[in-house]
């Protein structure tokens, strides 16, 4: 007994300091609120952190253009109601869940935050916008603690909204049996490329390595104007098969088996200039993708195929939802969320000569 008594400890302090963040509600949902500290301190995260801006980037949210507000240590309204709308329809969210008798578990938090490593991995090529390109686990380890924890927590409950409103099966045994039946959509594809000029060469060099009178890494390091793959013998890194929609490449490998090689085949430029490249590829292999990899990928293929029906829901619930919002932040509207408080007209405004010259005043009155 006496070694659960650290985790007791644990969940009753973590319990009081909820219990005593008194700050006033940033919004109140029905009769759940958000508090101000929370979402402060979110808000600092977002402004200040450039991997949780990236990280954001990452998953395709659009965030203002102007993150810094006009004092110090504050941030711009259009920020302000962007987070303040999300934990709103967070907080919408969990509520349904528990209507429903379904709230997010300790094992759906464990899989969204692995999940959450999966979307904030780049794809193949892409690149990752965030500082020294890090992406994914080393990305996700960078992150500020509220944010992160309230990127994992929302990705949760959304990921339990689509199990719930889909009845989706997202068990170890039914990924695996997904994974058995789709065999093509989980295969690499590993190829090396040789790119020349002209036709006449490329036969040239298909014609040397087809008579093994020469390699094609030594052909490629030698003659292939591709500078990214040709100091490594013309391998290009190994890419899932579905990512993979070139059909130039895709014809010109059809039919071969590991350690054979196309034919020539040319390649338009994309450009108004045109002109082309002419490529001699070879398939490298077509290993399967470990199961322990494509599992994630598999969740968020079921779990995306209810994008529609849970957006339709988050729309029911902003419609149907009480919302009441501290006016320094906006107003509350089912369709577009917080809406930032409107400036006031410049005539209520103080310039900033009528305001030294009151000030001059004030001092003159006073000596």
């Amino acid at each position: 007994m006496r070694r659960l008594l650290p985790l007791v400890v644990f969940v009753v302090a973590g319990a009081l300091a909820a219990a005593c963040d008194l700050s006033p509600p940033a919004a109140t949902v029905q009769g759940a609120s958000v508090s101000r500290s929370q979402l402060d301190a979110v808000l600092s995260e977002i402004s200040q952190n450039p991997y949780a801006q990236c990280a954001l980037a990452l998953q395709g949210v659009n965030l203002p253009a102007t993150l810094s507000g006009a004092g110090d240590y504050t941030v711009s309204s259009a920020l302000g109601s962007f987070e303040l709308s999300t934990l709103v329809l967070e907080k919408l969210v969990d509520t349904d869940l528990a209507r429903r008798g379904h709230p997010v578990t300790a094992s759906d938090t464990s899989a969204a935050r692995a999940d959450l490593v999966s979307q904030l991995t780049a794809a193949s090529g892409g690149g990752s916008p965030c500082p020294n390109g890090v992406d994914g686990q080393a990305l996700v380890d960078r992150l500020p603690a509220t944010f992160l924890s309230d990127q994992v927590g929302f990705l949760a409950s959304q990921e339990r909204l689509a199990v719930t409103l889909g009845h989706v099966d997202i068990s170890p045994g039914a990924l695996m049996a997904y994974y058995r039946s789709h065999p093509a959509q989980f295969q690499e594809l590993c190829l090396s490329d040789i790119a020349v000029q002209s036709q006449a060469q490329a036969q040239s060099i298909h014609d040397a390595i087809a008579s093994r009178s020469a390699t094609f890494a030594a052909e490629a390091q030698q003659n292939s104007i591709d500078t990214q793959t040709a100091p490594a013998g013309g391998q290009i890194p190994c890419v899932p098969s579905s990512q993979v929609v070139n059909s130039v490449i895709l014809g010109a490998i059809a039919g071969l088996s590991p350690g054979q090689i196309s034919v020539p085949v040319f390649e338009q430029n994309a450009s108004a200039s045109g002109g082309g490249v002419w490529f001699v590829l070879q398939l490298d292999g077509k290993p399967d993708i470990p199961f322990s990899q494509a599992a994630p990928q598999i969740r968020q293929q079921l779990l995306s195929a209810q994008n529609t029906t849970v957006a339709a829901e988050f729309s029911r619930l902003a419609k149907a939802a009480h919302v009441d919002v501290d006016p320094r932040y906006g107003t509350w509207t089912a369709s577009e969320g917080i809406q930032p408080p409107k400036t006031p007209p410049a005539a209520d405004l103080l310039s900033r000569s009528a305001d030294q010259s009151t000030s001059a005043s004030s001092a003159s009155a006073a000596g």
